[in-house]
């Protein structure tokens, strides 16, 4: 057993080694912490280095661990995502988002993408997507490098991308620009300073036939025609020049061998530097345009033909009131020569005469008519006159009767047509008739009159002591009479109308109560005529003559009734209409220049969006296509023996035209021959005010 002295001795030397390994250990520890903080410091200076260098470079560069946890990142990172101020190391994509909201998408794509890395174990690449705050984009292209240790678990990620915004939109740029060249319907053509074609868009292969297969390589004189053997090379010499050519006009061969009119804008390409690389041809076929000029240019000579050859005169009349035109009629007329009348004022034909005898009518109808071609050249509206005085080169005055149509371009007025004609005879016959007028209702009035009453009387049965012929004989007297009376009755009626003398007192009047009672009063000679009389009026109110519109209604039925064959119908109808304003319709187109004494209406107002069109049908054998007009003149029939067979006059419509007119409407007719024919008569109506 050892002895207490052996047991301290052994203590000792147990402590002496003890403390010999701690002082070892603590060397070590020592040098271990050195060794350990010189690496520390060496992976700062390389850190700090590796971000001077990341943050120098134009792409975003960021490095995460296996996690996905971010590491490092350069500047251009993040102020991609607008994190420079965010402690961003050791923070995912989702936890990223979740403090850069805006972005919060964008973070999820990036962590999504990184784990496709991953998961396929190599590098990847594709676009990427980020939207900024202004509502445009960045595109970067991406590369993600994963890495992993050698157990296979991951240690990293490193994500690199370059901003490709620019180019992106550059391609899209270049894309449409191939696609509007490829979708032209012009021949567009690229070819080298030497005229070798190297494109051919599907316009080229439109125009000339050929396809880029034919053409690639080859000249482009092979469209040249031969008579033109020097042309493309002197384009090409022009073009190397610096020179540009637009719009030439030239001709081309297809190859099928046609020839076609072709406009062509040429221009040089130019490199970066400017210099020129190229030449750029669009051609345009103008084929159908030359045909349509050609064609334009026959018309323009065919209508100038029909100017020279029109017995009317025509003049144009531009904007400022001076002639641009005129036809050798209106030359002949006027006594000037055309070129006398072209440039000058209008006023020089309209100009009166104070030494004439008509001084005082033809001053007054030279502002009546220089206010209607002005009103056409204001408002565009046609105008016509049928009783002016026109001035000769010699002093002496003519009548005529004038149209004056704007003439529109594009929906502007730039001038206007004055369409006149001497009206010397047809006054010399409407004077004659006048002197016949006159004739009959002094002379044989008062005479017919006294017959009709005898005759009448006869009739009656007084005198019961004639025999049955002389009955007879009686009845045919009173009949011609009441047609002779009729006649000077339409023929004084005419006359006050146009004389101005009869006054025609208006009111309200409902035009259904009209149309009923002029039915009923025709129904009677309809069902002797074996005519069936349908009736559809409309409730509306307008401001006229009863009486007069009724004698309207009435001379249209009676004609209806009277060329219609039997078992026919004969109808009258009336609708509401909106009034077209784009058209104005003019003086035989109805517009009134008879004046009438008659009263204003007192609560109503004239309602100029709408009117009443009454129509009265038949199914009568109808009226030719150049009668139409005139049947509405006096003493005009369509069968001048329907004066013995029907007993008309001849003056009716003359006098529905009258009547209508002074309640400032219109009356016109349209007729099938063989089908019928329908009389119009449109009225304005009324508005409560």
């Amino acid at each position: 057993m050892p002895s207490v002295a052996e047991n301290q001795n052994n203590l000792i030397e147990s402590l002496k080694n003890a403390n010999a390994q701690l002082k070892a250990e603590i060397r070590e520890r020592k040098r271990a912490e050195k060794a350990l903080q010189e690496l520390v410091e060496k992976y700062q200076k390389t850190s700090l280095q590796l971000r001077t260098l990341i943050n120098a470079m134009p792409d975003i560069v960021c490095f995460k661990d296996g996690k996905g946890q971010w590491l490092e990142a350069n500047q251009s990172m993040l102020e991609l995502f607008e994190i420079e101020k965010v402690d961003y190391r050791g923070k995912s994509d989702i936890e990223l988002g979740e403090i850069s909201s805006f972005y919060r998408e964008a973070f999820l794509s990036c962590h999504h993408s990184d784990r496709e890395a991953w998961k396929k174990r190599t590098l990847s690449r594709g676009e990427e997507i980020i939207p900024k705050r202004d509502g445009s984009v960045k595109i970067y292209d991406v590369i993600k490098v994963p890495l992993f240790y050698e157990d296979g678990k991951r240690n990293g990620i490193v994500v690199l991308g370059r901003d490709i915004t620019e180019q992106k939109q550059t391609e899209k740029v270049m894309i449409r620009l191939a696609s509007i060249v490829e979708s032209s319907n012009d021949a567009v053509i690229g070819n080298t300073l030497e005229g070798i074609i190297y494109s051919w868009n599907s316009g080229s292969e439109a125009v000339y036939g050929y396809s880029i297969s034919e053409v690639k390589g080859r000249f482009i004189s092979m469209l040249a025609v031969p008579e033109r053997p020097n042309e493309i090379s002197q384009i090409l010499a022009n073009i190397k020049a610096g020179a540009s050519i637009n719009n030439y006009e030239t001709v081309h061969i297809r190859k099928d061998g046609k020839h076609i009119d072709v406009a062509l804008t040429i221009s040089p390409i130019k490199d970066t530097e400017g210099n020129i690389i190229g030449v750029s041809t669009i051609a345009r076929d103008i084929s159908d345009r030359k045909q349509i000029e050609k064609s334009f240019e026959q018309l323009r000579y065919q209508h100038q033909l029909i100017l020279n050859s029109a017995g009317e005169g025509i003049c144009g009349i531009d904007i400022l009131g001076k002639i641009s035109f005129a036809n050798p009629a209106a030359a002949r007329m006027t006594g000037y020569t055309i070129k006398e009348l072209v440039n000058s004022d209008w006023s020089l034909i309209i100009s009166g005469n104070k030494a004439n005898n008509k001084s005082y009518k033809i001053s007054a109808q030279k502002n009546n008519s220089d206010s209607q071609v002005t009103t056409t050249l204001k408002k565009g509206i046609v105008c016509q006159i049928t009783d002016e005085f026109f001035q000769r080169r010699d002093g002496s005055h003519f009548p005529v009767e004038y149209v004056s149509t704007p003439i529109l371009e594009q929906g502007k007025i730039i001038g206007a047509v004055v369409t006149f004609k001497d009206i010397t005879e047809r006054q010399g016959v409407e004077q004659m008739k006048d002197e016949f007028i006159s004739v009959v209702s002094h002379e044989l009035r008062t005479p017919l009159t006294s017959i009709q009453g005898a005759l009448a009387l006869l009739k009656s049965g007084l005198l019961n002591q004639a025999p049955e012929r002389g009955n007879k004989m009686l009845n045919i007297a009173v009949t011609n009479t009441d047609r002779l009376v009729r006649l000077i009755n339409d023929i004084l009626d005419l006359e006050r109308l146009h004389s101005q003398q009869v006054k025609i007192v208006k009111q309200t009047c409902n035009i259904a109560e009209l149309m009923l009672q002029t039915a009923n009063e025709m129904q009677p000679i309809a069902e002797k005529a074996g005519v069936n009389l349908s009736v559809k009026p409309v409730d509306t109110k307008l401001w006229g003559c009863p009486d007069k519109l009724i004698q309207t209604l009435t001379n249209l039925l009676s004609n209806a009734i009277k060329y219609s064959p039997k078992g026919t119908t004969v109808w009258l109808t009336a609708s509401k209409q909106v009034i077209n304003r784009n058209h104005t319709i003019s003086s035989d187109n109805f517009t009134s220049t008879v004046k009438t004494k008659c009263t204003e209406a007192p609560a109503f107002n004239i309602n100029h969006s709408y009117q009443v069109l009454i129509a009265v049908k038949d199914q009568g054998r109808g009226i030719p296509a150049d009668q139409i007009e005139s049947i509405f003149g006096r003493f005009q029939q369509v069968d001048a023996s329907d004066s013995r067979q029907k007993g008309g006059t001849g003056l009716g419509l003359a006098i529905c035209r009258s009547i209508v007119q002074q309640h400032q409407g219109k009356i016109w007719a349209e007729s099938t021959l063989g089908e019928g024919s329908t009389f119009f008569v449109a009225l304005p109506i009324l508005d409560e005010i």
